[in-house]
């Protein structure tokens, strides 16, 4: 063989060598990209309805209201230790999954830098509080009535039962959808409705909370825009598996 086939050949195998690493790189970077879309597209539907069922389930056993007697709030959590276990569980579990589908979010935007996605993150911090010190009181509730504490029953159960839902639109609602949104703002991530209404929804929250704080219309205003927030996630989390993005 001449030194000049040689030297083609030689070519020819680099040629190869240059074209095949870029190709198994973007075969392995798709991989990835899409597992994540995947899982978190599963988060940020399996978190909702564990959150549907948290708020569900109490309304099919006669949730007693906070004014009740101490004594009789007590008789209650004995009767349903479970509940309160399980209710603590579904909370806790179902927050952090939709904050999952959230980072997610973040994370294939590319806004987890800027801004937005600093204020998103910081929500998504103050709703995992919020949501943690709630679960703590729910534990409480039964613990305490097996010792037969009807004060801290009564008091823990007062602080569980309804305080979230007037702190909620204060702070962390308002933060997690106006990063949400801002950061989705000229992405294909989602379908830019979904970046308008999270806007939209931030704001409502955000009156929704200064209106719960001083009247009963504006706490009914706060938890149908519970609601609302029940509806959006899902429905993004299902356009975001739908959506063929280029990761």
């Amino acid at each position: 063989m001449s030194s000049s086939d040689a030297g083609v050949r030689g070519a020819d195998k680099n040629a190869v060598a240059v074209m095949t690493p870029p190709l198994a790189q973007a075969a392995d970077l798709s991989q990835p990209g899409r597992r994540l879309r995947i899982l978190g597209a599963l988060a940020g539907i399996i978190g909702p309805v564990l959150l549907a069922a948290y708020f569900t389930v109490p309304a099919l056993t006669n949730w007693p209201g906070a004014t009740e007697s101490p004594a009789k709030l007590t008789a209650y959590a004995n009767a349903h230790r479970l509940l309160f276990y399980t209710g603590g569980w579904l909370q806790g579990t179902g927050a952090l999954l939709c904050v999952v589908f959230l980072l997610v979010l973040l994370q294939l935007s590319g806004a987890r830098s800027t801004l937005a996605g600093s204020v998103a993150l910081t929500g998504c911090a103050v709703l995992l509080s919020v949501v943690v010190v709630e679960a703590a009181l729910l534990e409480v509730v039964p613990a305490a009535a097996a010792n037969g504490d009807q004060g801290t029953v009564a008091t823990a159960f007062t602080l569980a039962n309804g305080v979230f839902t007037r702190i909620y639109p204060l702070a962390p609602a308002p933060l997690v959808f106006a990063g949400i949104g801002f950061a989705l703002s000229g992405t294909n991530i989602l379908p830019r409705v979904f970046a308008r209404s999270a806007v939209v929804i931030s704001g409502l929250f955000l009156i929704a909370g200064l209106a719960a704080a001083f009247t009963t219309a504006g706490l009914i205003f706060a938890t149908v825009m519970s609601v609302v927030e029940a509806i959006w996630i899902p429905a993004a989390a299902i356009a975001f598996a739908r959506t063929r993005t280029r990761l």
